[in-house]
């Protein structure tokens, strides 16, 4: 399929009539994928996407500006606000596609129109350029055929939006039947359920009345139980529209609240108790610190007065030691000569002694003399000494870790009273708060009624397969011994075997499918991926079509550790993956492809993705997200390029050739 050409005519913000080229291009053999349009936010990228899809779909197009409106209103609103409802608006899409081996061109024209203040809408369809009516009346269900709903939503995404794939557990169903449908699967459940139809058919028609009769409640009761499970589904696929507008009204309403304060709000009483223990903690240290003060601590500030005092305190005391000395050797002097003499030795022998024993004590009496400034008593000469060796240093180190403490009990303060100062009033955050508390309770309500209806579609879906299982049981039964005409009974037999023949099969080959699928996703996720060793396989459970990822060590990985870049390029993968299995060739139409990638991620999907994504790529995207850096790195794969210009003024936007520059 290859979509070639878009036209809008008065759609929303295009007045007018527009047309976009979008087929691929080539250049010296080189096969060009990329459309690229560029557009500032709420220029028109995503009215493209939905007219896209609103030509092919309807009323069953799952547009973004829908939101919760009906198909009329949402066509009224839709008709540019400068036109007269009466002139109206259109969309139409031309696109290649093969039909029974051969390339058709069909050309979808949707338009409507206000009459007598009701909206008419009106659906051509045109193959090879003429007029088909019959397709033009029976194109719903034809779309389905060439391009079904589920599977647009697949190659039609929003970016932003698909990776609800890695945050939302419900969407393993609607994942599990675009998978179905893009491998072929849905073909073997139709031949399976064509089969139980045919088996039916043959009961209600030869077996006895008794044995009609029983068929006959069973199918009217299976009947019943699909038209229930069918509106059940109904109703929860347009739940969780309501309900995925939910998560966003809650996602903008929580970072509006946490704009305005709001986290700093919710934890104010918090914050004041803690606010309160730190005041109370900075007053305890500051008064230890001055309890220090107050006793020896400043002595750390003079270490070497002390020690300018215990070195004076030494040198007095070996004066003192030396005066001593002086005292004992004179007395010792004296009484020698007073021997000498009394033993009556000559004068010359007294005078040599007394002269020798003088110059011995001058020899030994200090140099110069000491002055007495301290004459510190025992005690106090070894309260300096454990001042100095110990006390001292027990104190610094033990001032250095309270002021430490309080440093930081000073900066854990000032961070509290910042924060308090950033609280708002009450008064300013009762809107914000109020609104959050509203999308919050909105949100789990729909989410229950989500859930109610996921119990009531299991409740009736066994419901449905114990009924199946007993028109089985009958058609395989009693019923079938009583059957007279042999051919009769062997269409039964042959029936019933087909059935059992397909279910079997469509196991063995949705594991196979799903585990080759499994293998594609792997490889397009690592390859995306930043970081390479995060994930080394991602698995789908054949059975639920649940998605699990895997690290390296074989554990399952939450897929709320994923950032939300990850979780984009995740969903991407996903996507990619199953373009690659798909045996449909399938453009692929990206809007805001990397609004919350960071930089690596960025340039592994302009440079690995982008341009293999398909044979057809069509990117709406900002200047800020494709800008003139990585228009450079695509411009090889690109065959053309379109600016969305729009007015302020005129609120109306019209498309240029040429990216955001002209170059």
């Amino acid at each position: 399929m290859i979509l070639e050409k878009l036209g809008l005519r008065n759609f929303c913000l295009f007045q007018g009539e527009q047309a976009f080229d979008l087929t691929p291009g080539r250049h010296n053999g080189r096969h060009l994928p990329i459309v690229l349009f560029g557009g500032i936010n709420g220029g028109g990228k995503t009215t493209l996407l939905d007219a896209i899809q609103l030509a092919l779909y309807g009323n069953r197009a799952r547009c973004s500006k829908r939101t919760n409106l009906a198909y009329d209103d949402f066509l009224r609103q839709s008709i540019h606000h400068g036109i007269d409802g009466v002139e109206g608006a259109s969309v139409s899409l031309s696109f290649r596609h093969a039909v029974d081996g051969q390339e058709h061109l069909f050309d979808v024209r949707r338009s409507w129109k206000i009459t007598d203040g009701k909206v008419r809408e009106e659906l051509r369809v045109y193959k090879d350029g003429w007029p088909d009516a019959w397709l033009s009346d029976n194109w719903p269900q034809l779309v389905e055929e060439l391009f079904p709903l589920d599977i647009a939503q697949l190659f039609f995404f929003d970016a932003e939006k698909i990776r609800t794939l890695a945050e939302d557990e419900s969407s393993s169903k609607a994942l599990g039947a675009a998978i179905k449908s893009l491998l072929g699967l849905d073909i073997v459940e139709r031949l399976i359920t064509d089969s139980a139809v045919l088996q039916t058919r043959l009961a209600k028609t030869l077996g006895t009345a008794e044995q009609r009769a029983q068929v006959g409640t069973l199918e009217q009761r299976k009947v019943e139980l699909e038209k229930r499970v069918l509106d059940l589904t109904t109703r929860r696929t347009s739940l969780e529209n309501y309900r995925q507008r939910a998560v966003t009204d809650e996602e903008a309403a929580g970072e509006a609240f946490a704009a305005s304060g709001g986290k700093h709000w919710q934890a104010r009483e918090d914050r004041i108790k803690q606010l309160t223990e730190v005041k109370g903690r900075e007053t305890a240290l500051r008064n230890q610190l001055l309890a220090l003060a107050a006793g020896e601590l400043p002595l750390a500030l003079v270490q070497d007065f002390l020690a300018c005092v215990e070195e004076q305190d030494r040198r007095e005391c070996q004066a003192t030691e030396a005066e001593i000395i002086q005292r004992l050797l004179i007395e010792r002097d004296e009484q020698l000569l007073e021997v000498l003499r009394s033993s009556r030795g000559s004068a010359t022998l007294v005078r040599r002694v007394a002269e020798h024993l003088e110059a011995d004590r001058q020899r030994r009496q200090p140099a110069t003399g000491i002055e007495r400034r301290l004459d510190l008593s025992e005690s106090s000469r070894t309260l300096l000494r454990h001042l100095r060796e110990q006390k001292l240093t027990a104190l610094r180190d033990e001032a250095r870790r309270l002021d430490a403490t309080l440093s930081q009990t000073i900066h854990e303060r000032e961070d509290l009273e910042r924060a308090s100062a950033d609280t708002p009033d009450d008064a300013d955050i009762k809107v914000f708060s109020d609104r959050l508390k509203a999308a919050t309770q909105n949100l789990a309500l729909l989410t229950q009624q989500a859930d109610q209806l996921d119990a009531d579609l299991a409740a009736e879906g066994s419901q449905l397969k114990e009924c199946e299982e007993k028109l089985r049981q009958v058609w395989q039964g009693q019923m079938e011994k009583e059957f007279a005409h042999e051919d009769a009974r062997r269409m039964m037999q042959l029936a019933g075997r087909t059935g059992e023949t397909m279910r079997v099969f469509l196991e063995r080959v949705t594991a196979r499918k799903i585990d080759r699928l499994s293998s594609f996703i792997t490889e397009s996720f690592r390859f995306l991926l930043r970081k390479q060793s995060l994930v080394e396989r991602i698995w789908i459970d054949p059975a639920t079509f649940a998605i699990t990822l895997y690290d390296s060590s074989g554990h399952a990985i939450a897929k709320q550790r994923l950032s939300e870049g990850e979780k984009q390029i995740f969903a991407i993968s996903v996507l990619w993956g199953l373009a690659r299995a798909s045996a449909r060739p399938l453009p692929a139409v990206i809007d805001t492809p990397m609004a919350r990638l960071d930089a690596t991620h960025r340039h592994h999907l302009v440079e690995r993705y982008f341009p293999n994504a398909s044979h057809q790529v069509v990117i709406f995207s900002t200047d800020t997200e494709v800008d003139r850096h990585y228009y450079q790195a695509l411009q090889p794969a690109i065959a053309r390029a379109y600016h969305l210009n729009y007015d302020e003024r005129a609120r109306r936007t019209v498309g240029e050739e040429g990216y955001f520059w002209k170059d």
